[in-house]
């Protein structure tokens, strides 16, 4: 019942849930079709992942400013993470792949969608599925393919960061992988999806507005031999962009 009711009191939401549902099923198919006859290419990454991505920041009415992403194909991306609304900023503003949780699987197209571009979901109860998620994230890299991780591990409403998990910057110290610290900041707070707000819950609220803004800042590419180092120098960078944004 009370999604019925949302789905008459917000027609603009349905619309949108609509057009983001056909667009990562039309991107997935044809992604995949691409897949099976010519292999996985960096092409098809950069495809699929701009396609979905902007096409559902264009549909969902989200507007962003931003500063560019420094020029290198040699990186792990790592955003603060404030919603789900982030990965379809991240996919329309850089094709990269994504590392994210196993649950994803039982999202709709999220298991082909991951394979098709480079992706990684990670069970983080299962120490042989990390391992594998390190080998693969340099496997990534190495070959020009930059990765995204949120290193939070989960959703917070701000205003600045929770603490970062240890493990990609450990990959990243160990590997000499430099790490680009990545800002994302609402102009409403209460767009952040977080606690035990459901999905459609949250997407019909959301996407009953006309726009969303969102400020989005690239720092400068970090490097560090110590991973604790690394993880500190990338956590402050981002809480001294979050915070510039918000005085600003």
């Amino acid at each position: 019942m009370k999604l019925l009711r949302n789905l008459i009191l917000s027609p603009l939401s349905f619309v949108r849930l609509f057009v983001v549902v056909f667009i990562s099923g039309y991107v997935t198919v044809i992604g995949w079709f691409w897949y099976k006859l010519f292999g996985f290419s960096r092409g098809l990454q950069k495809w699929v992942t701009r396609c979905w991505g902007r096409t559902i920041l264009f549909t969902c009415g989200i507007k962003i400013d931003r500063n560019a992403l420094p020029e290198n194909s040699n990186y792990i991306l790592m955003p603060n993470h404030r919603s789900y609304l982030d990965i379809f900023i991240v996919a329309g503003l850089t094709s990269t792949a994504m590392v994210g949780k196993a649950e994803l699987k039982k999202w709709p197209f999220a298991a082909l969608g991951a394979k098709i571009t480079n992706s990684i979901l990670v069970d983080r109860k299962n120490s042989s599925s990390l391992i594998n998620t390190m080998n693969q994230i340099k496997d990534s890299v190495s070959k020009g393919m930059p990765v995204t991780l949120f290193p939070e591990g989960t959703t917070y409403k701000g205003p600045l960061t929770k603490s970062f998990k240890k493990g990609s910057f450990k990959i990243a110290a160990d590997s000499g992988i430099p790490v680009v610290p990545m800002a994302i900041h609402y102009k409403d707070i209460n767009d952040a999806w977080i606690d035990d707000d459901t999905f459609i819950g949250h997407f019909f609220r959301q996407m009953g507005k006309l726009q969303t803004r969102v400020t989005v800042r690239y720092g400068e590419p970090l490097t560090a031999s110590d991973y604790k180092i690394l993880r500190d120098k990338t956590k402050s960078e981002i809480e001294v962009m979050l915070k510039e944004i918000q005085q600003g």
